[in-house]
C-alpha cells in the first residue's frame, strides 16, 4: 500500500492546471478557493488521484500502520517496516488543498531533512478529501528544547521574533514549540511540523 509517493510540487502543479482549465469560476479564484471553490478543487484533485492510483479508501486507512500521537490537523500513523509516518491531513488549519501544498512546499525548501512526499489521497468521494503526507520516521527523539529551537533557527539564518515564530525575512515560521521540533540521540533538531508565512 503507498509504495510510491510524488513530491507535493508536481502534483500541485497538475492540480492548478486543471483548475485553470476547468469550466466555470474555478480558475478565476485560483488564489483565494473559498466555499463551492474549495469543493471543485477537491472533486478535481480525487479525479486526478485516482488517474494516478493515489486513492486509498477510507477503510484501508488502518493499513498505513500503527496509530501514532496525533495532533489537531493530522491522523498520524507509524510504518515500521519503512521507518514512515503516514499524515492523513483534514485540511482543519488550510484553507484548502493548494494552500496545504504551498506551506508544505515551504517546509521541504526550508527542513529538507524532514521534507513531506504526497503518498495519497483518501476522503468519501463527495468532494471531502484529504491527503496522505510521508515523512522519514525519527528514532531515539526526543522533544528540543526552547533554547536548542532558538539556536537551531538562528544557525540557518532565521531571527526570533516571537515566542516560537522566527523570521528570515522573506518567510516566517510559526508553532517552533517543542512537540514540533525534535532532537535525535546524536543531537540534530527536526522540524516535523511548522505553519509558514510568506512576508
Amino acid at each position: 500500500m503507498l509504495e510510491e509517493s510524488c513530491p507535493i510540487e508536481v502534483f500541485a502543479a497538475e492540480l492548478r492546471r486543471r483548475i485553470q482549465e476547468s469550466p466555470g469560476d474555478a480558475q478565476k479564484n485560483l488564489q483565494t478557493l473559498s466555499g463551492l471553490d474549495t469543493k471543485i478543487e477537491a472533486l478535481i484533485a480525487e479525479k486526478l488521484a485516482r488517474e494516478r492510483g493515489m486513492w486509498v479508501e477510507f477503510s484501508q486507512i488502518a493499513l498505513l500502520g500503527t496509530p501514532f500521537p496525533s495532533g489537531v490537523e493530522n491522523k498520524v500513523y507509524l510504518n515500521s517496516h519503512g521507518n514512515l509516518i503516514y499524515k492523513v491531513n483534514n485540511l482543519m488549519t488550510s484553507k484548502s488543498l493548494l494552500s496545504l501544498f504551498d506551506r508544505l512546499i515551504l517546509h521541504n525548501s526550508i527542513f529538507p531533512q524532514t521534507g513531506y512526499l504526497l503518498s495519497g489521497f483518501t476522503g468519501f468521494s463527495n468532494g471531502s478529501i484529504y491527503p496522505i503526507l510521508r515523512q522519514d520516521f525519527i528514532p531515539n527523539e526526543r522533544e528540543a528544547t526552547p533554547i536548542e529551537i532558538d539556536m537551531y533557527m538562528a544557525a540557518i539564518g532565521f531571527q526570533k521574533i516571537s515566542e516560537a515564530k522566527y523570521s528570515n525575512g522573506v518567510v516566517e515560521v510559526s508553532d517552533l514549540h517543542p512537540r514540533n521540533v525534535l532532537r535525535d540521540s546524536e543531537g540534530d533538531l527536526y522540524v516535523i511540523d511548522a505553519e509558514f508565512r510568506k512576508i
